[in-house]
């Protein structure tokens, strides 16, 4: 079956401002790209070093992130690469007969590798940020702006208005995105709240969880809706439609009736989100929603073949979307393969991503029983375990990573289930199957994923942001439990953290900053015996998030041979106190040895 959450990023893409175009269905997945090299050829690696420039950087501090060598004050840059580190004297006596500058500009900074952001949503926040911010929490533009988290749903009302009056008198839809009702006494967005205000502009509102969504009567009435429609998900209460969408059966519907996207604008979507990376030192980013999209892989290679471009992108190709008629008649998953072929260090295709639950403050994740302590009930898996267990098998056998989708502990129950199943048929060593979110796996749990090798990225920005209701939706107990980063140490579990943007703000220091503190919003400590040290922090935002991805050879770490990507910090996070780091200044990253300083607003 086709993923419900895979149409809510077509839908974004394909929706939002006025005058987009594009020749292909929103909703047909991705066929291919003539970019794609029908047979790449393998560069043999040369034998021997050119006598091309060589550049060192000298930092106050260079925390390497490599065991083996911990600390240094200089790197070598050669070719993009690291071709050395230590003290400047040391590294000096690399250069043989190339010619060597020493770049002091960093000389009172903190070098690290640059930050590796494994789970977000690129064409999604990139073009979210065409609409109109309507969420509770404070985030920062792609040009630096900062925007304001609204603290009432009035707030929201106002806000809307405003950007519908400065739309004009016309019919262009209008997008709105991230709003909360769980920080405004659980109200929900309805036609009465819309309609005095949206004009004759036709409006949808994304809720920040990527599950629920709301529409004027305009936006139902262009979809056909009527308190008789047989969709699941469309809200209607006394007789009467309310506005509100669960889940994206509905939003379906309204897809044929929605304006279209360009290469254009897929490419400023891109754009846009590489640079909310680069002003937070993210020097790799991550698309977890890959093959949905027509021309996305264009929008990908085009950004990633400009020489200003600050990040480098690894893509992750939806099951369902390999599973489509059309990639199938090109060989499924054969054909993720041979796009593999074309990977290099700027573009990469990786793990196979699979979507079994929803959201756990939607009510829409798959719990173990005793279920949702607010309600008693259980969430709705987005596919049978049958379906997971095959489909996992299938990628297994291919020898590619699967990347599952589990937020709540029955999804997860499912996820390792079903690896488990796929290595006791076909046993492989080194396969990095991954758990995304994974944010209530039990110690049971962990122990069994140790010992299946199965990775996890845990979503460790949740305890800030719902730590304070999270008690109220899950209990008290579990709540304390989720995302166990120190029970994933204790266990051996290997594991990075990511911030699923656009569902949090994508900040790796602040990610930092909740997995040693813990702290929620209101400042309360949520399950203290879960926090982990700030050094065991950053490795889940650079070697070991490169290590969940297959790419702790090149990046992660400030080791020779890798690619000398960096990220410039005016303060070292393990020198300052903890609850400083969130607050430390990216200055600048350095990419495959080009400096890109952060200069936004």
């Amino acid at each position: 079956m086709i993923h419900r959450r895979i149409f809510i990023l077509c839908l974004w893409l394909c929706f939002a401002l006025p005058g987009w175009t594009h020749p292909n269905p929103p909703h047909v997945p991705n066929t291919g790209d003539s970019s794609i090299p029908a047979d790449p050829k393998p560069i043999s690696p040369s034998q021997q070093r050119t006598d091309d420039p060589i550049t060192i950087f000298t930092a106050k501090k260079i925390v390497t992130m490599d065991p083996m060598q911990p600390a240094a004050t200089a790197v070598a840059v050669q070719d993009g690469h690291i071709l050395a580190v230590g003290g400047l004297e040391q590294v000096k006596g690399w250069a043989l007969k190339a010619p060597v500058t020493v770049d002091d500009r960093f000389a009172q900074d903190t070098l690290l590798p640059g930050f590796v952001e494994a789970h977000m949503h690129i064409h999604i926040t990139g073009l979210l940020w065409e609409g109109v911010y309507v969420g509770r929490f404070d985030r920062y533009s792609p040009d630096g702006k900062f925007e304001k988290g609204l603290q009432s749903k009035q707030e929201v009302v106002e806000k809307i208005a405003a950007a519908a009056k400065a739309a004009g008198d016309s019919d262009k839809w209008l997008i709105g995105w991230g709003y909360q009702p769980e920080f405004y006494n659980n109200q929900p967005l309805n036609v009465s709240d819309l309609d005095p205000v949206t004009g004759k502009h036709p409006i949808l509102i994304e809720n920040a969880s990527m599950h629920i969504y709301y529409v004027n009567s305009l936006a139902l009435d262009i979809g056909g809706f009527t308190p008789e429609t047989k969709v699941p998900g469309v809200v209607v209460e006394k007789g009467k439609l309310t506005g509100e969408f669960q889940e994206a059966d509905a939003v379906k519907v309204l897809l044929p009736k929605l304006p279209k996207v360009d290469d254009a604008l897929l490419l400023k979507g891109v754009w846009n989100s590489a640079k909310l990376a680069h002003q937070v030192g993210v020097t790799t980013i991550s698309e977890a929603s890959f093959g949905m999209i027509p021309g996305s892989y264009k929008a990908f290679r085009t950004a990633a073949s400009d020489p200003t471009y600050p990040v480098r992108t690894t893509l992750y190709p939806l099951f369902e979307a390999v599973e489509a008629p059309q990639i199938q008649k090109l060989g499924g998953i054969d054909y993720v393969k041979k796009w593999m072929k074309a990977n290099d260090d700027m573009l990469s295709i990786g793990a196979v991503k699979f979507i079994t639950d929803g959201s756990i403050q939607g009510l829409t994740a798959n719990l173990m029983w005793p279920y949702y302590y607010a309600t008693g009930k259980n969430g709705t898996a987005n596919m049978t375990y049958n379906q997971l267990e095959d489909g996992v098998m299938a990628v297994h056998n291919a020898g590619l990573q699967c990347m599952i989708h589990t937020n709540a502990d029955q999804a997860t129950e499912w996820g390792i289930r079903a690896v488990e199943h796929a290595l006791n048929v076909s046993p492989r060593t080194d396969h990095r199957h991954r758990l995304e979110h994974n944010q209530m796996v039990t110690e049971n749990q962990l122990s069994r994923m140790a010992n299946a090798g199965i990775g996890t990225n845990l979503f460790i920005n949740h305890v800030h942001y719902w730590g304070d209701i999270h008690p109220e939706i899950v209990g008290p107990e579990r709540a304390a439990k989720m995302n166990p980063l120190n029970s994933a140490i204790r266990n051996g579990v290997r594991f990075a953290t990511h911030s699923d943007a656009s569902v949090t703000r994508l900040d790796p220091l602040l990610s930092v900053w909740v997995a040693a503190t813990r702290k929620t919003l209101s400042g309360k400590v949520l399950g203290p015996e879960e926090r982990i040290s700030v050094a065991d922090a950053l490795k889940m935002v650079t070697i070991d998030a490169a290590y969940l991805m297959f790419q702790d050879n090149i990046k992660g770490s400030i080791t020779p041979g890798k690619l000398a990507d960096f990220v410039v910090l005016e303060e070292n996070p393990l020198d300052v106190p903890v609850d400083h780091v969130k607050d430390i200044k990216v200055k600048s990253t350095v990419l495959g040895g080009k400096v890109m300083p952060v200069n936004y607003r």
